[in-house]
């Protein structure tokens, strides 16, 4: 299933939220028109806001909804969990932060960097 995202860039920084330019100066939302699968968000001396789909895979939270979006951010994890069309809202406020919300839960969860075979 897809999902949607609305961004927002409070921020004093233009930045590319899946290969949309939002410039600093202009910070109401937009909605990126496309259903999203994987994508990012570049934010300027802070890195990017990774969005894996895992569609039904289950990889933490408290969440049983069918669909699911892994949102990695710094060294953080979220998982956005969703039934139907999932509708995301991510506001990059002053300080660089994320500020997410939706239609949907969100699980804070720890996936390690690396799996030793």
């Amino acid at each position: 299933m897809s999902y949607h995202v609305t961004v927002t860039n409070n921020y004093h920084e233009t930045f590319r939220a899946f290969g949309v330019v939002m410039n600093a100066t202009d910070t109401r939302p937009v909605k990126i028109d496309r259903a999203l699968g994987h994508g990012i968000i570049d934010i300027p001396g802070l890195g990017g806001i990774n969005f894996t789909d895992v569609g039904q895979d289950n990889i933490g939270g408290f969440s049983k909804a069918t669909w699911g979006v892994l949102i990695s951010y710094q060294g953080d994890e979220v998982v956005f969990r969703y039934e139907g069309g999932g509708e995301l809202q991510v506001n990059i406020n002053k300080y660089g932060q994320a500020e997410i919300s939706g239609n949907g839960s969100f699980s804070r969860i720890r996936l390690d960097s690396f799996i030793v075979k």
